[in-house]
């Protein structure tokens, strides 16, 4: 599965991605500016749990823990304490 980083809260380390499925998945970023808005990430985005993905538009692996899953846009910016 892909995403694209749609949301970045840089102070807490969490972004937001929008899946193929036109839904919202929430993880926090092991690395610090390792994501940027508009990254393609690649891997299992619906699985909760620490993993590392691909991040195809830098060429990279990124260590996320992904927190929850399957949200619409105003529930992932709640997330991300950007209501």
């Amino acid at each position: 599965m892909h995403g694209t980083v749609a949301l970045i809260n840089a102070d807490d380390a969490l972004v937001a991605v929008e899946t193929e499925h036109g839904e919202y998945t929430v993880m926090g970023v092991m690395e610090e500016d390792a994501l940027a808005v508009g990254d393609i990430l690649v891997g299992d985005l619906e699985r909760l749990d620490y993993q590392v993905l691909d991040n195809s538009t830098r060429g990279t692996q990124v260590s996320v823990y992904v927190e929850d899953t399957e949200l619409g846009l105003e529930q992932a910016r709640s997330k991300l304490d950007m209501a």
